[in-house]
């Protein structure tokens, strides 16, 4: 649905006001920080009215152009950081580095994360891995996730650095607390390595689900479940949801321990029970381990002899995923 004027309006964007001598006289000067909006007056409320009034009009020609708009604080480098990205895009790589590299110089983060991304491919500028990593570093200071994503891509993959896994995942977990779908992925798959270490695999479990949910298609593969809607009408069962949490947990371990796990243990597999949610909805996570991680029929086959089993323990309104 196409943003219009009313949505722009109903936005807060950040002002500051000035008083004293300043470049529209010796007023209130109300200045609007995503915009190259102003308006003075003797009287403050009246500064900050007028100042709103002009960005009305500046929204609203803006949209009538067909131009973008910045969101909340975003700044008013936000049109050269479009124009930078469009240049970007076409392999106007020269254009791309000068208003990135101008956009540095007054703390853009995100020119720095670009700026590094420039010189670990080489586009438009001489591949350099220690420039790269100095821009990426900057840009880190001001927690960029993209700088944290390609900080860690280089610390785990010895891209002009030693290997250092833990860094690695610092920085990956730095990405992923700005909801940075890749960085989720991947420190998915680092912390699912030891599947005996249960700290961790909770940890990558919940990196795997955020990017899951973010679209990421890997991570849709590797979670059973996903796919999988609740039932719209279904009866519920009143006894297990009337017990506590403890309680609940006693029940579906007692399922896993008697149904679920001697049937895996068999073939050389087992699953654990990484976290179980009871509100809003009931939500079961599980992973696996030893010969069902990465089996072929573990994601069909055995997901729906769980699933089965544990909604006839509780009911059919009940998310599961497996891992």
């Amino acid at each position: 649905m196409q943003k219009d004027l009313e949505h722009y309006l109903s936005l807060s964007y950040p002002f500051e006001c000035y008083s004293g001598e300043h470049e529209l006289g010796d007023a209130f000067l109300v200045q609007f920080l995503d915009f190259d909006v102003k308006a003075a007056s003797d009287d403050y409320d009246e500064a900050v009215e007028l100042a709103h009034e002009y960005l009305a009009q500046h929204i609203a020609n803006e949209l009538k152009a067909g131009r973008e708009l910045p969101n909340p604080g975003e700044g008013m480098g936000f049109m050269k950081h479009r124009e930078a990205l469009a240049a970007y895009k076409s392999r106007d790589y020269e254009t791309a580095y000068t208003i990135w590299q101008e956009e540095a110089k007054t703390k853009n983060d995100q020119a720095m994360a670009n700026l590094g991304i420039m010189y670990l491919k080489g586009e438009g500028v001489s591949k350099d891995y220690a420039k790269a990593k100095e821009w990426f570093d900057e840009a880190s200071k001001y927690d960029n996730d993209s700088a944290n994503f390609n900080l860690a891509l280089m610390y785990q993959t010895k891209i002009g650095v030693e290997e250092d896994l833990e860094k690695a995942k610092d920085y990956f977990r730095r990405a992923v607390r700005k909801n940075h779908t890749q960085a989720a992925f991947r420190l998915a798959l680092i912390l699912l390595q030891d599947r005996n270490n249960l700290e961790g695999v909770k940890e990558g479990f919940n990196c795997m689900l955020k990017a899951a949910k973010n679209g990421h298609a890997m991570a849709n593969i590797q979670l059973t479940g996903m796919d999988k809607p609740l039932p719209e009408d279904c009866e519920l069962n009143g006894y297990f949801r009337a017990q506590s949490k403890e309680k609940q947990l006693e029940i579906i371990n007692d399922a896993l321990d008697r149904y679920i796990k001697p049937i895996l243990l068999k073939d050389g597999g087992n699953v654990v029970l990484v976290d179980f949610i009871n509100e809003p909805e009931l939500e079961l996570r599980l992973a696996y381990q030893g010969a069902c991680v990465g089996c072929s029929i573990a994601s069909t086959g055995t997901y729906t002899m769980i699933s089965e089993t544990m909604q006839k323990v509780i009911d059919s309104k009940i998310r599961i995923f497996i891992l």
